[in-house]
């Protein structure tokens, strides 16, 4: 899973599904960028970026997410739901916090926990039910690396640019 599954992998699965009727599940598109890195530095990656899918679920709702690589190994980040699950969710933001490190070239996430503030019932229940797997971690190798964008791609096929703020 990719690093955004944190988050907006897991939420964007979970807003899809919620928001829609039918039941075959969706084809996410094939990510065809080349992979151009083969080591990083952790503190390459230490600071705050806003992500975008790269090749999303059709339909998928916009979200504004953010992510915070600390360098004591602290992972932070926020979703804001976008389109029509804002009208659903209201004012609430999904929030997580696990730990990273770097091996090679690939991220991993491990202990990451959810929440949710804003109060709307529906956010409420998904971040439990998201909450409820044990061991939410995941794993994306670096594919572009610069000073200021990220490209990652996990293993799920999740491609997301990182753009630092």
């Amino acid at each position: 899973m990719n690093p955004t599954v944190i988050k907006s992998g897991l939420l964007a699965s979970v807003l899809a599904i919620s928001g829609c009727a039918s039941l075959s599940p969706p084809v996410r598109p094939d990510y065809t960028g080349a992979d151009q890195v083969n080591t990083a530095e952790a503190s390459q990656l230490v600071g705050v970026w806003r992500i975008t899918p790269l090749n999303p679920y059709p339909d998928a709702e916009p979200q504004e997410t953010t992510i915070e690589y600390l360098a004591d190994g602290t992972v932070v980040g926020e979703s804001i739901p976008g389109g029509e699950s804002a009208a659903v969710l209201g004012d609430a933001r999904f929030t997580f916090r696990g730990t990273w490190s770097l091996e090679g070239d690939t991220v991993v996430h491990e202990d990451v926990q959810m929440s949710t503030t804003g109060g709307n019932a529906m956010a409420s229940m998904m971040t439990r039910l998201i909450g409820s797997r044990q061991d939410i971690s995941g794993s994306a190798n670096i594919y572009e690396l610069t000073a200021d964008r990220i490209v990652m791609v996990g293993d799920d096929g999740n491609a997301t640019e990182y753009v630092r703020q």
